[in-house]
């Protein structure tokens, strides 16, 4: 771990079984050694007694990414955050190696201060008597999690972590609170010390990209027993001004791409429009003069010259599927198999690396999901002959894209499905203002059997170029 912290880690471990009195290992064990078989009652009450010695916790905390359009992925930056009983710490590192961003929570008197310092921008801001909603304590958090075990659905296959044997246990999330089915926790524990290596936090919905579902990640755990204090010590660089970030954020931002503007939207209309997409089970679009068909894991294009078809792409996603601890799978494979009508050719392609093909249901949901965000929204408009609501939205909005760069949608006021999406990209110097039309969408059409498993006629001969 790139941290003070890290330094002390394995003095931590002992000051934690040493001065803390804690004793981790053996108790309720089974003939096998599996302690983890065993009752959960009584191996989770040591647990929850060896938490409470534990006056500090650092970890990391990461991103991931998950969708039934695309393999898993992992966010570039990271967080690393420092917990104890009465003071919080966190160190953002957004590009993966530089830290950006540092905010304490620190006691105040009867109160609380937090500090937020943010080296991107070169300033810092002060709040008193308040969190801020800065982080739950990571502590509560696994006493949640080992009160969950006796529900657990099921027993996870182990894992090793930093070289420490886990086993793993896997619970829905829909068990505790109001969280809606689909969500779940995994948390995993070191076979030895019994405490928790590795948290994991399934199914989270954004709304900005409805075709993932986030996994929040907290590992690299290190436990103290005594609370280091130099950690929590605020530290403002000198020649810093006295602002928030995201005020200095949006000048900057005012000033590159200009005044963003956005419309009223009626509320609740985002999530009709995704829940409609979510339950479509097949979908057919013209681009140009390419048709594209999608189901499942599985999409094709065909392309056509006046009324010739000239090629056929088939895309499959390929990979098992995440059963154990969330990672980025090397067998993660978009298939791309392709054949030229014209010159009766053939191509295999198999893409690994990033960024993969996008299945087209990940590309019409990412559009979604930016109605909340829009700048003009049309309640009544007629699109080939379709009574439609629609929006456009500035692609300026995310991302580094240019003032001129937007999206344009419509969608039928009766199933609340697409219509016509437009991608708009604005002059270059070279080129005047291009338009990307997908338009005639069919929805759950049926499609013959095989229709998206290549056929290669026996006479073509693989491409060469």
């Amino acid at each position: 771990m790139n941290s003070k912290a890290g330094r002390f880690a394995l003095a931590a471990a002992v000051i934690l079984i040493v001065l803390g009195g804690i004793t981790l290992w053996p108790f309720g064990r089974t003939e096998t050694g599996q302690w983890w078989l065993g009752p959960s009652a009584a191996w989770g009450q040591e647990i929850l007694r060896s938490l409470e010695a534990i006056q500090a916790v650092v970890y990391r905390q990461r991103a991931g990414y998950a969708s039934d359009y695309g393999a898993p992925e992992m966010s570039k930056g990271y967080e690393i955050r420092f917990n104890a009983k009465d003071r919080y710490r966190r160190d953002r590192y957004d590009d993966g190696v530089h830290i950006m961003n540092t905010q304490w929570v620190v006691p105040d008197g009867n109160g609380v201060q937090m500090i937020e310092v943010s080296y991107e921008y070169e300033c810092w801001f002060s709040q008193e008597n308040e969190a801020y909603g800065f982080m739950e304590s990571m502590i509560d958090r696994m006493r949640s999690c080992v009160s969950l075990l006796d529900r657990a659905d099921r027993v996870l296959a182990t894992e090793t972590f930093d070289g420490h044997e886990c086993v793993g246990f896997e619970v829905s999330a829909a068990k505790y609170g109001d969280n809606p089915q689909g969500r779940f926790d995994r948390i995993w524990f070191d076979v030895q010390t019994k405490l928790p290596m590795r948290i994991e936090r399934h199914g989270i919905t954004t709304d900005f990209d409805p075709a993932r579902k986030l996994a929040l990640i907290h590992d690299q755990f290190e436990y103290f027993a005594e609370v280091p204090t130099d950690l929590f010590v605020p530290e403002i660089p000198a020649g810093y001004v006295n602002a928030h970030p995201d005020e200095v954020r949006r000048a900057r931002d005012a000033q590159v791409k200009g005044e963003m503007v956005f419309a009223e939207v009626p509320t609740g209309l985002q999530e009709k429009v995704v829940l409609g997409l979510r339950m479509v089970k097949a979908g057919a679009y013209h681009q140009g003069n390419t048709l594209v068909s999608f189901s499942g894991q599985t999409w094709r294009q065909d392309t056509y010259s006046d009324a010739d078809l000239t090629q056929t792409k088939w895309y499959a996603l390929q990979g098992e599927p995440l059963e154990g601890l969330f990672e980025v799978r090397d067998n993660a494979v978009v298939m791309e198999t392709s054949e030229d009508l014209r010159n009766r050719t053939f191509r295999v392609v198999e893409h690994t690396d990033s960024p993969q093909p996008w299945h087209p249901m990940r590309d019409i949901l990412f559009v979604a999901g930016l109605l909340s965000r829009a700048d003009h929204f049309y309640e009544n408009a007629e699109i080939d002959g379709i009574v439609c609501f629609g929006f456009e939205v500035s692609a300026k909005k995310y991302g580094d894209n240019p003032d001129g760069m937007l999206h344009r949608a419509w969608f039928d006021v009766a199933t609340n499905l697409p219509v016509r999406i437009e991608f708009v990209w604005p002059p270059n110097g070279t080129r005047g203002t291009r338009t990307e039309v997908k338009e005639q969408f069919e929805w759950n059409p049926l499609l013959p059997d095989g229709f998206f498993t290549p056929q290669i006629p026996d006479d073509f001969t693989l491409a060469t170029d």
